[in-house]
């Protein structure tokens, strides 16, 4: 009997969901410079990340080894970025909200008034735009490395492997599309 190589059999469905996610999430973000520059939807950026997060599990899950997969180890970590700029811009406006929203307790012990809480969940607004602005920055320079590495794996793996992929990705694409998958997987890996 054969045995069975899981990283080889499972690698091109890894790859599938990682670029899936991926792509969607930097649709989402595209979709959302468009709309408003300076409108944060938290609800989008909560979706955004979310998709990051299950891309960059995916992407560990296809590193077979450290040092062998330079480039999908070095996608990971752009994914991670990505990720924390996602989480910091969610921060700046969840912090922007608690200002404007506080009952003045708190502000009563800072000892501030009205003006310096405006002035305050203005530069939280500041700080989200900042980095919108960087990662819509960072993704122009991701563009071609991202498809670069794609196109690699396509040249380099098997008939077998890529029609596992192309299947994989047709099926990751349908659930993304359908939004049903979120609070499933999210339950399941433990992402909220």
């Amino acid at each position: 009997m054969k045995a069975i190589n899981h990283f080889k059999q499972n690698r091109p469905v890894h790859l599938a969901r990682r670029d899936v996610y991926f792509e969607q999430a930097i649709a989402l973000l595209t979709a959302q410079q468009q709309a408003a520059l300076y409108e944060i939807r938290t609800e989008v950026y909560e979706e955004i990340l979310f998709l990051l997060r299950v891309a960059r599990q995916h992407a560990r899950f296809s590193i077979r080894e450290e040092g062998k997969n330079e480039k999908d180890e070095q996608f990971a970590r752009f994914i991670n970025l990505l990720a924390g700029n996602v989480k910091a811009v969610l921060s700046m406006i969840n912090l922007k909200g608690m200002v404007e929203n506080d009952d003045q307790s708190f502000f009563s012990f800072l000892g501030s008034n009205q003006a310096s809480i405006a002035l305050q969940a203005e530069e939280y607004q500041r700080r989200a735009n900042d980095i919108v602005r960087s990662i819509h920055n960072t993704l122009k320079l991701a563009e071609e490395p991202f498809e670069l590495i794609k196109s690699e794996y396509a040249a380099s793996a098997s008939v077998d492997a890529l029609d596992r992929y192309a299947k994989a990705r047709e099926h990751f694409t349908q659930l993304v599309s359908d939004g049903r998958h979120r609070f499933r997987l999210a339950r399941k890996i433990n992402l909220f």
